[in-house]
């Protein structure tokens, strides 16, 4: 990497300053404030949002430290994986069909490698239902 990073647990990955600040001044931004119903309680409960000044805190907090590599968090990772999976996905699918499967038959092997990845970091069953009806209506 050509910038230096810290990983900062507020989002859960490495970040460049420049990241970090951007982040903080989107933050500002969007200014996301207000309530909402908290079920269990049935009473609506106030957001708390953090400052700016705490965001640069922060920042220079982790930056003034010495870099340490940490495990992401598993979400996080999985995340990196997709992304790693969807950059490669014209090797990916050359790969399948070299294994001799057809471009169809290797695109949907590669839709459900990316959703039983996806599915499994976030505990849930992907169901390609939607997918085939998108399809069934593309072929009428």
């Amino acid at each position: 990497m050509s910038e230096e990073v810290r990983y900062w647990d507020r989002v859960g990955a490495y970040v460049s300053r420049s990241f970090a600040e951007e982040y903080i001044e989107r933050s500002q931004e969007t200014g996301i404030t207000g309530e909402y119903l908290e079920d269990e309680l049935e009473e609506y409960a106030q957001i708390t949002t953090v400052s700016p000044a705490t965001l640069r805190r922060e920042v220079e907090e982790i930056f003034s430290q010495p870099f340490k590599a940490v495990e992401l968090p598993k979400e996080t990772q999985a995340l990196m994986d997709a992304l790693e999976m969807e950059r490669n996905k014209v090797n990916i699918v050359k790969a399948y069909k070299a294994e001799g499967l057809s471009t169809e038959e290797a695109k949907e092997k590669y839709t459900q490698t990316m959703n039983e990845m996806v599915g499994e970091a976030l505990g849930i069953q992907v169901d390609d239902t939607q997918e085939s009806e998108d399809a069934s209506n593309e072929e009428e």
